[in-house]
């Protein structure tokens, strides 16, 4: 019993000391490690990556036109067409188009300013639009041949068939602080320049050898030049007059009529199925409306403008405008009072100086010393009407020339045609009815009478050889020896039947030429022939 008693002693006492035992290892026991902090990782993650700011296609505009100075716009809106911006010290330029820039199509009116025998005359017109693919824009002269103003259907199959032509691209450099694309303008117009002028230019961008000749901005143009050397290097200068295709409102295309001569603006119309029908003509013609439609001759709403450029001489500017001027007695003749007007420029008091003959807005009639005697009126139109937007009329120096010439010199020698022995005899005796004397200049009449008073005394000094001039011609000697001196005068009927003559010799030479090689041709085979029976035998 008592043995029983101490085993439940040592057991409730084991089981304190193990009850202490666990408490107090549950005291002493190390704090539970904490899970480990991670810094956040700086590398962005898949989430991160689709919320990060995407990558601007372009650098800063002001990174790209550092240094670059804007050209101020001509005008009291200050207003541009184009952001134009230059730098001087490397001639380059940059062009900010319009944000609506895809939508609108350009008028490019061209000239060869300077360093062309005919400089100033037109040299083309191209209408074009600008179209992106990605980071370049090209330059795309729309088709306009081949149209159809038919069915659906026909439009539809013209439009896959006669494509557009993409005449030159450019890199878009970045987006300008007007919202529009930038583009490199000396890389277009000057490395470009063959695009527009041909092979009679060279793009001057590798050599470095150009410069930029003019850069103006307007609401609704620009005007831009460019020097550089020709193909034949030769320095040339390129004139680029830009604007938005413009047509006047209420103005009716007109077809031309084969009755009277016009230029014409003209397409194949592929929508009309008869042959007759197919080629389209449209005059190219001003848009004058009367002021007042009641009134028999009224004024127009807007005249014809011409300038008379500051080149033309002095002395002939009142009559260039006189001559223009001329032309609206014609325009009365529909109604229209005062038609066309016409204003000086002047270098000298600078009166409308700010203009440019280049530019498409303005009508000049342009002055070149160039020694060829000519003249051309070219205009540009709007390629969908026909409507003239501009003309610029070429005056040269040489027409001077030749009016002298015929007036001073041969004039007075048609005068003589026709004249009998006697009546140049009788001249010699009275010079002062001599055509020759009364026609010619005054400061000149004295000497030309001393001459024609020599050519007598020659004629009877040298009698002998008058003798023999009067045997073969049936007139005097000193007739004779005037006739002698005259030349043919403006008809050339003469000279013309004498080269058909000629011609005909000629050609009769060749014909005798070839008989005679027949001739020798026949004579060997005949030769031959003997030989031959000469061996049979």
């Amino acid at each position: 019993m008592k043995h029983m008693a101490n085993k439940n002693i040592m057991a409730a006492l084991l089981l304190v000391f193990g009850l202490q035992a666990s408490w107090l290892s549950a005291q002493t026991a190390p704090p539970p490690t904490k899970p480990p902090t991670t810094k956040p990782s700086t590398l962005p993650s898949s989430a991160t990556k689709r919320t990060t700011t995407r990558r601007p296609d372009f650098p800063p505009a002001s990174v790209v036109m550092s240094g670059f100075t804007q050209v101020i716009p001509v005008g009291e809106k200050k207003q541009s067409m184009w952001n134009i911006y230059v730098r001087k010290k490397d001639n380059q330029m940059y062009g900010e188009l319009p944000p609506s820039y895809a939508s609108q199509r350009y008028f490019f009116a061209l000239t060869i300013s300077s360093g062309d025998l005919f400089a100033g005359l037109h040299y083309r017109e191209m209408l074009v639009y600008w179209r992106r693919y990605d980071k370049t824009l090209a330059l795309i002269a729309p088709q306009l041949e081949m149209r159809s103003t038919g069915e659906a259907e026909s439009k539809s199959s013209v439009k896959r068939i006669f494509t557009d032509r993409v005449l030159l691209s450019v890199p878009i450099a970045c987006i300008g602080p007007k919202g529009g694309p930038v583009i490199d303008l000396d890389k277009l117009f000057v490395a470009g320049a063959s695009s527009f002028f041909g092979s009679s230019v060279r793009g001057a961008l590798a050599s470095r050898i150009w410069s930029i000749a003019k850069a103006k901005t307007f609401p609704k143009n620009v005007e831009l030049a460019f020097e550089m050397p020709a193909s034949n290097g030769q320095l040339t200068t390129l004139h680029y007059s830009i604007s938005p295709i413009r047509g006047t409102a209420g103005y009716r295309p007109r077809k031309a009529d084969e009755r009277i001569g016009y230029f014409t603006t003209s397409y194949s119309d592929l929508g009309k199925y008869k042959d007759d029908d197919v080629r389209t003509r449209f005059i190219n013609r001003w848009h004058l409306e009367k002021r007042d439609p009641k009134l028999t001759l009224s004024p127009p709403k807007k005249p014809i403008t011409f300038y008379i450029e500051h080149t033309t001489p002095a002395r002939y500017r009142y009559w260039v405008k006189q001559g223009i001027l001329s032309w609206n007695k014609a325009f009365e003749k529909i109604g229209i009072r005062e038609a066309i007007e016409v204003h000086y420029q002047d270098a000298t008091t600078g009166r409308y100086m700010d203009l440019d003959p280049e530019d498409v807005t303005y009508n000049f009639v342009r002055w070149l010393n160039n020694d060829v005697g000519t003249a051309i009126g070219p205009s540009r139109v709007n390629p969908y009407t026909g409507e003239i937007l501009d003309a610029d009329i070429i005056l040269t120096d040489g027409w001077m020339r030749h009016y002298r010439f015929q007036f001073e010199d041969m004039l007075p020698e048609v005068a003589m045609e026709g004249f009998s022995d006697e009546t140049l005899n009788w001249l010699l005796e009275r010079p002062q009815w001599d055509p020759r004397l009364r026609l010619a200049a005054p400061a000149r009449r004295a000497a030309l009478r001393q001459d024609l008073l020599e050519t007598a005394r020659l004629a009877y000094v040298e009698k002998s050889s008058a003798d023999r001039k009067a045997a073969r011609t049936g007139r005097s000697g000193d007739a004779s020896a005037i006739r002698s001196l005259k030349v043919d005068g403006l008809c050339s009927a003469a000279k013309g039947k004498a080269f058909d003559v000629a011609l005909m010799r000629m050609y009769l030479d060749v014909l005798a030429l070839d008989d005679e090689e027949e001739e020798k041709k026949e004579e060997k085979k005949e030769e031959k022939k003997e030989e031959k029976k000469e061996e049979k035998k």
